[in-house]
């Protein structure tokens, strides 16, 4: 990551960054979906994408690094 944004905050794409944040609301991958009008399988992807780029170990760790770098 570049030693300016070493979370990888800037990396996320609006629609990851927009998932982390209903992620960290406590909304299920199946919510999210169904408020987007995408499918679950989806919004999983998205997620996976969201922690490889932020390197969090789970859902768990992702919000808690939502909430550190005000993504939330």
């Amino acid at each position: 990551m570049d030693p300016v944004d070493p979370e990888g905050v800037s990396s996320l794409t609006a629609r990851e960054l927009h998932i982390l944040r209903l992620t960290a609301a406590g909304f299920s991958a199946k919510e999210i979906a169904k408020q987007l009008r995408i499918a679950p399988r989806t919004v999983e992807r998205h997620i996976d994408h969201v922690r490889l780029k932020t390197r969090t170990r789970n859902r768990s760790h992702m919000v808690a690094f939502a909430v550190r770098n005000g993504c939330v």
